[in-house]
């Protein structure tokens, strides 16, 4: 015969005291300083952050608190206990070991005002593989047996929604967030259309300066706090403001084009990136670089070098930058000319900071963090855009010799950043060529691990002269198919442990800051 004094009526979480369970954010009251839970029933019991899902990013976990004075089996989707595609599941006690199960057996305790309550601790997925749907839903069955043993034990279902991670997207040097991101080349609205929730960062205001990540005490430069107020930003959507109850997120999903991408790699120095409220894992889920300058930006050094020349905008080549002695006008000093023309200071910051070897760069250290690097290559087919980029520089340093390949980047490259650089030391020779078919959308298979490089494909649209079937690296359709992919794969292959192999090592001082 079943008993039913103790089978669990219609699971649904709620704040209300008479709900037979309660689907808890332990982040932050339930951490320790180290990041992890504290085992202690009592605390966990009072907990009033309630959630109804979280995000796939591996570390935001709930707690599944039920009042019971029997021990309860629980399980996900019914799934064998190795089966860990839908997240783990651990008692209190041993959450913190690297034991990893979908089931888990839990006994009550006693909180310290005599309530018996069971609390098991659910852990999501590192990653959401479904097309298009920012969510889904699983069910962690919960078996509860009986005080008399020839009784059945009952089968109950708690629903927890699973979410993708917000992503956050941040442009490059002298330019802003709609002209990388936004309605020229939809990356943006592609994303969202494929279940995404996106967040700016946009430094636009500051987007001449320094990428060096001490360069402002407290913030590290005005680029980085962008960063810092996206991921903020994010969070407190999830939290309070899309659903309620809510969902509990402690990182998220970064895709950085250009100078973004040492934008990112700088916030991870920041002494608050690893926090109490991200469990001490650092706020990045995983980070996507565009055409980032990860070793310097060749081309930065000629126009720094230059940047006192006398030029102008006029005469037999009126395009292109001139050298003084074909001047029909009166010339000025390059560094004027880009000031006024172009709104791009040569003379400091940004320029000088991305001169390979600066002192930005020898502060700038590995990153950490699940990283990809997507590289453009102007090969075989940019050839108009490629000669226009040349003969500028050809004017610029005052050498019709000057070959781009040769003396710019001695290296393949997307017109602006070497391929060896854009790698930020992933992938080796020969480099991983993606060819992709656009009538035929990828699959996680069919991406390269680690890294790729996307031929016909300069860093900006500006840059596209006359070439047909040439795209910029935010504007193809191949990097924004791929990019999703990526962001949804479950492949543990995928991703890179770090980005920035090869940087300068961090002294001994900041070795022990970040370690603590």
């Amino acid at each position: 015969m079943q008993n039913n004094n103790n089978v669990i009526p219609s699971l649904s979480s709620s704040s209300s005291s008479k709900s037979p369970y309660s689907l808890l954010d332990p982040n932050p009251s339930l951490l320790d300083e180290n990041g992890n839970l504290v085992n202690d029933i009592s605390k966990a019991a009072t907990i009033t952050t309630y959630r109804n899902g979280t995000i796939t990013d591996g570390i935001s976990k709930l707690i599944l608190l039920i009042d019971s004075e029997n021990p309860l089996q629980f399980s996900i989707n019914r799934k064998e206990p190795d089966n860990l595609t839908n997240g783990t599941l651990s008692c209190l006690d041993q959450s913190n070991v690297n034991n990893l199960f979908s089931t888990t057996k839990v006994t009550p305790q006693n909180t310290n005002n005599g309530k018996s309550v069971v609390a098991a601790v659910y852990t999501p997925p590192d990653s959401f593989n479904q097309d298009k749907r920012d969510h889904r839903t699983i069910n962690v069955n919960v078996n509860v047996s009986n005080a008399n043993d020839d009784d059945t034990p009952t089968l109950h279902k708690v629903p927890i929604r699973l979410y993708r991670p917000p992503v956050v997207l941040i442009h490059g040097v002298w330019t802003n967030s709609e002209q990388t991101w936004g309605n020229k080349s939809k990356f943006r609205e592609k994303l969202e259309n494929n279940g995404y929730k996106v967040f700016l960062a946009d430094y636009s205001a500051h987007n001449g300066e320094t990428f060096h990540p001490y360069a402002i005490p407290g913030i590290g430069n005005h680029g980085i706090d962008s960063l810092r107020t996206a991921i903020i930003t994010a969070f407190n959507y999830y939290h309070n403001s899309c659903r309620n109850p809510s969902i509990a997120a402690a990182q998220v999903d970064v895709i950085a084009h250009s100078m973004g991408g040492l934008m990112a790699r700088g916030f991870v120095q920041q002494p608050d990136y690893k926090r109490k409220d991200n469990f001490m894992k650092g706020s990045i889920h995983r980070l996507i670089t565009i055409g980032t300058p990860h070793f310097g930006g060749h081309l930065s050094e000629f126009l720094y070098d230059h940047r006192d020349d006398w030029c102008c905008l006029d005469g037999t080549y009126s395009t292109y930058i001139t050298p003084a002695r074909y001047c029909k006008v009166e010339p000025r000093k390059l560094r004027t000319i880009y000031s006024d023309n172009y709104v791009s200071p040569i003379d400091k910051g940004a320029v000088e900071a991305l001169i390979p070897g600066s002192d930005a760069y020898s502060h700038l250290y590995q990153t950490n963090v699940k990283s990809y690097a997507i590289a453009g290559s102007w090969k075989p087919n940019a050839n108009n855009s490629h000669e226009s980029q040349e003969l500028d520089y050809k004017f610029i340093t005052d050498n019709s010799g000057f070959s781009l390949d040769r003396d710019g980047f001695h290296d393949d490259n997307d017109l602006v950043v070497s391929v060896k650089s854009q790698l930020g030391g992933r992938g080796g020779f020969p480099y991983q060529i993606r060819q992709p078919d656009i009538n035929y959308p990828p699959n996680d298979e069919d991406i390269p691990n680690e890294s790729a490089i996307y031929p016909n494909t300069i860093h900006a649209s500006f840059m596209i002269k006359h070439d047909k079937e040439i795209f910029s690296e935010t504007n193809s359709p191949y990097i924004q198919e791929d990019v999703i992919r990526l962001l949804g794969s479950s492949d543990s292959n995928k991703f890179a442990n770090a980005i920035g192999k090869g940087s300068s090592r961090p002294p001994s001082k900041y070795l022990i800051r970040i370690r603590f």
